[in-house]
């Protein structure tokens, strides 16, 4: 009985010392450890062909963010700067441009396009077969943006590499509200149909020993005029993601920018 009566009294004791550990610990802030609902969507292009891309719904006051992926990579690679837009409140939608990730078919993929070259002639030709389609591919997903957004609102687009030269064919046909171009690689052409475009504030980021990205970022922020337009420049030779990944505060300024910018 006196054994029996110890054990109760331990018990009780240590019920008493958890009882007190818990209410003592400080509350877990939940607000803090919520990220933004990534919704995965379907988008019928105008030739029936799916692309994949993820929206992630902002408030119901903003407007929105087109990210795009450079041509080494897929959308995943772009995650954590769409994870700091939409944490700005903002409507995102990262696609997988045709080709890549899981906007993909028998007939446009660039994995398997890579797999049967028999030279880069031949593979760069497939891809230019592949990417005459992302001006339109483009122009479905900014539609299915616009019926997201609050109307008074305006939507950005953020690119990497080969992507911005397919923004500024956006631009040409729909009235942007700013741009994000990460190491842009684009032709002489490509510029020259950037000088006519209207001037809308340009984030231009790129690395000096990345002399492509570097020449062309430079040229076209000294052509533009918007106030609000600001060039970064890093030292090396980091491009497209690999910018994005070593320098880890690079997407949080992004977002602000655009946010500051997004009209």
């Amino acid at each position: 009985m006196i054994f029996l009566r110890s054990i109760i009294v331990l018990a009780s004791m240590m019920l008493s010392v958890s009882f007190y550990s818990a209410a003592t610990e400080p509350l877990v802030n939940i607000t803090e450890i919520v990220s933004p609902k990534v919704l995965p969507v379907k988008l019928s292009a105008n030739d029936e062909f799916i692309l994949s891309a993820d929206y992630y719904a902002g408030d119901n006051r903003s407007g929105g963010v087109l990210v795009l992926h450079d041509c080494e990579n897929k959308r995943g690679a772009y995650s954590v700067v769409a994870d700091k837009l939409a944490e700005q409140g903002l409507h995102i939608l990262l696609v997988d441009l045709r080709g890549y990730g899981e906007s993909v078919s028998q007939t446009y993929s660039r994995i398997k396009a890579k797999n049967k070259a028999v030279d880069i002639v031949s593979f760069q030709g497939e891809m230019a077969r592949i990417t005459a389609h992302w001006s339109k591919d483009l122009m479905v997903a900014y539609q299915f943006l616009v019926k997201k957004i609050d109307k008074s609102k305006g939507i950005s687009v953020v690119s990497s590499g080969c992507s911005a030269a397919y923004t500024v064919a956006l631009a040409e046909n729909v009235q942007l509200n700013s741009m994000v171009m990460i190491t842009p690689q684009m032709t002489y052409g490509d510029k020259e149909r950037y000088k006519n475009l209207i001037d809308i504030p340009v984030y231009f980021i790129t690395s000096v020993n990345h002399l492509d990205s570097y020449e062309t970022a430079d040229e076209l922020f000294t052509w533009n005029g918007e106030k609000h337009s600001k060039m970064e420049i890093f030292k090396g030779t980091s491009h497209n993601y690999q910018l994005i990944h070593r320098k880890k505060y690079l997407a949080n300024a992004i977002a602000i920018w655009v946010k500051d910018n997004l009209n």
